[in-house]
């Protein structure tokens, strides 16, 4: 009879093979797994692959929704201005307009861009406020003649809960090292002083939009006067009023890019997103701010040069 402890020890010894072999098996099957996941995703995105992109090509750049400081597309706008193979750039806005300091950002980053490539804006739905401040970064404008723009203007408005406070006996204390410090606040009924300077600041900013507007479009006096109100306009008024160069969409825009700037007419359309990749992240955060109800206008404060939030 052969010893017990001997043939314990065999049979734990196949068993630990066993397991292994086990194992091994499904780590192998996990690496094939992610390295598929891998390869399916790196096929979904190929098209922006900078391997797969055309040596010499138009890029389409989108900016949509509310415009604020965005460091990443200010970098990639920078980076399609130094690229070689890009040899003129399609802006497609859709956006109500933003932060005045982000719309100032983006105006200026498209109008470094605009030196460097020809760049036609294409407006869709609606390029209002700084989205329009963004459209006139551009050499041309084309816009469909449903297209909403204009919105030539400042907004700074803070709610007012003084009289709720009193009502539930809340009174606020405030030490505060000049009159103005602090002003206007929501908590507190508005001084005179403290209106005087907001009015300043949002004329101030006002006139630095009309300046962006003046020195890229050429307008009458009449409409600079009507621009000036801050209404909003179709695309074929805005057109009668100069703020946009034809109504149409990509294809009217890409013709005049190839007509007036010598490109092939056979030359691509890339898509160059400011992120090869979604933001995962950035993709959740949203969509809590939408479950819990709070847009992007409610988490920031400034001065706006937008239409509607």
């Amino acid at each position: 009879m052969s010893d017990p402890l001997a043939q314990r020890l065999a049979d734990a010894y196949v068993d630990r093979r066993r397991l292994k072999r086990r194992l091994t098996f499904w780590r192998t099957i996990a690496i094939i797994a992610v390295v598929g996941a891998f390869v399916l995703i790196a096929g979904r995105h190929s098209e922006y692959a900078p391997e797969s992109i055309s040596p010499s090509h138009i890029a389409r750049v989108h900016i949509e929704g509310i415009i604020d400081d965005n460091p990443e597309l200010i970098d990639h706008l920078h980076g399609l201005a130094e690229s070689s193979r890009v040899v003129a750039v399609l802006v497609h806005i859709d956006s109500p307009g933003g932060t005045f300091s982000g719309s100032e950002a983006l105006y200026t980053a498209l109008r470094h861009l605009s030196d460097a490539k020809p760049t036609a804006a294409v407006i869709g739905g609606m390029a209002a406020s700084g989205g329009y401040m963004a459209a006139i970064a551009a050499d041309h404008i084309v816009a469909r003649a449903g297209s909403v723009t204009g919105s030539i203007g400042v907004i700074f408005q803070m709610p007012r809960v003084h009289r709720l406070l009193d009502d539930l006996g809340i009174e606020m204390e405030v030490t505060r090292s000049g009159p103005l410090k602090a002003r206007p606040s929501p908590a507190e009924p508005p001084s005179e002083q403290g209106k005087a300077a907001t009015e300043a600041l949002v004329a101030d900013l006002f006139d630095q939009f009309l300046e962006m507007v003046t020195a890229r479009r050429e307008l009458t006096g009449d409409s600079i006067e009507t621009v000036r109100s801050g209404g909003v306009f179709t695309g074929r008024r805005a057109l009668d009023l100069g703020l946009v160069d034809a109504v149409g969409g990509e294809a009217e825009a890409r013709d005049w890019l190839i007509d007036y700037h010598d490109i092939d007419s056979e030359i691509e359309i890339v898509s160059r997103p400011v992120k090869e990749f979604p933001d995962w992240l950035e993709d959740a955060s949203s969509d809590l701010r939408t479950f819990f109800g709070l847009s992007r206008g409610q988490i920031l404060d400034g001065p706006w040069a937008v239409w509607h939030q």
